[in-house]
């Protein structure tokens, strides 16, 4: 730490200073922040030349400059604060603290929500007013790929989320005194059971799967509750046979047209063991593999265009056409797939904490929030278990009512 008062000497010069016994120079450079209203000084010792101090002084002010016009201006609007939002948000990735797949998500909804209703407002003049007006301009919103739907439920909760987020961060940059947002509060969340496949009509779907890849896809992400972006990213060191079993091993996932060298979070990572009758589709896939000279390293090869596997396109259309063959009404994604596997975990009376290891949530929260809803469906079918069994019993065995029991004197 400089300790100018015993060490050094004040020269002609603005801010620099020399050492008393070395002969080396220093800088002490005062800068206000007229933004934030703040003051900062910039440090540096150990420099040879009254040239060296200076060439410092001036990088300084050249970076601290650039930083100011970088900045959002209290007296800006709406859009330009977030510009400024999204480069921090852009850093985080570089610094592995964001995933890219969130910074792309807040793109998407504050240019296709927020930015046309609140882009051109004041951002020091936001209020409580704008955003309930927003609100209602959000319910009369359509969906933007061509559809006459309006926005869901799920899509209004996250886009206010996404707002209030970025007021959040208004207001720890001084901007805003407060988040309009989070004093109006969010949506309220509609719970809507959620459509997946039964294992009865897992089987019914089967027969009509003419291909042995489609087949291990349809497999793995049914049995396994795999992501679709886990999915194809596996390759054929994805795959490990040990002592304990054949489990995937996932450190690689596919998103927006590029294979990303990382899993979605640390949890995603775990082993994810195989069942038996999944493990012969894959010894019989990687058979005919074998017999097409597909040499990629990745499972399920791309053979077109640049991208080096298929796309989640190609696994919904592949999806919507057999369960068309099948019969089966219902608009199952492959997302689906994997609340198709939680409801056949359910069903086999797994606990939620059996559930949260193997979708590999990060907070059993998460799990219950998701899947908690399906264990009444539980209960209910256990009743009526319960009743067909007795109806079996009676059909064979009469069974005694307490009625016809003769009374016994309690002792």
């Amino acid at each position: 730490m400089l300790n100018l008062k015993d060490d050094y000497v004040k020269t002609n010069y603005d801010y620099i200073y020399k050492h008393k016994t070395n002969g080396t120079y220093a800088v002490v450079l005062p800068l206000y922040d007229k933004i934030y209203n703040k003051r900062t000084k910039k440090r540096k010792s150990n420099l040879k030349t009254i040239k060296d101090a200076q060439n410092f002084i001036a990088e300084e002010r050249v970076k601290f400059n650039k930083e100011q016009d970088n900045k959002p201006k209290k007296t800006g609007l709406f859009k330009d604060a977030f510009e400024a939002y999204i480069k921090e948000c852009e850093l985080a990735v570089k610094k592995e603290t964001m995933a890219e797949s969130t910074v792309n998500v807040k793109k998407e909804v504050f240019k296709n929500q927020i930015l046309p209703k609140l882009g051109n407002v004041k951002l020091i003049e936001i209020s409580e007013e704008h955003i309930n007006k927003f609100h209602n301009d959000l319910l009369t919103m359509t969906c933007i790929r061509g559809q006459k739907n309006k926005l869901s439920n799920q899509t209004l909760i996250k886009t206010h989320k996404q707002l209030s987020a970025f007021l959040n961060y208004c207001v720890r940059k001084r901007l805003i005194t407060y988040n309009p947002a989070g004093v109006v509060g969010n949506f309220k969340k509609v719970k809507k059971e959620k459509e997946y496949l039964t294992y009865q009509e897992f089987e019914k779907l089967l027969p009509v799967v003419d291909n042995i890849r489609d087949l291990f896809i349809i497999q793995l992400l049914f049995f396994t509750g795999l992501r679709i972006s886990e999915l194809l990213g596996l390759s054929t060191d994805s795959i490990i046979t040990t002592e304990q079993g054949t489990s995937l091993n996932i450190t690689e996932t596919y998103y927006q047209g590029k294979i990303r060298q990382k899993a979605k979070t640390e949890e995603s990572m775990d082993d994810l063991f195989l069942d038996d009758i999944t493990v012969e589709t894959y010894k019989a896939f990687l058979e005919y593999r074998k017999e097409h000279n597909i040499t990629s390293k990745y499972l399920f090869a791309n053979n077109r265009g640049k991208c080096e596997v298929i796309g989640d396109r190609a696994i919904r259309d592949m999806l919507k056409k057999y369960l068309k063959l099948a019969g089966i009404d219902k608009n199952i994604t492959p997302h689906k797939f994997r609340h198709s596997h939680a409801a056949l975990l359910i069903y086999m009376g797994k606990t939620l904490e059996d559930i949260k290891a193997r979708l590999r949530h990060n907070d059993i929260r998460t799990t219950s929030n998701e899947y908690g809803h399906m264990y009444k469906e539980r209960k209910i079918s256990l009743a009526n278990d319960l009743t067909n069994f007795r109806s079996q019993i009676n059909e064979n065995n009469k069974i005694v009512t307490p009625s016809e029991t003769p009374s016994e004197k309690i002792t």
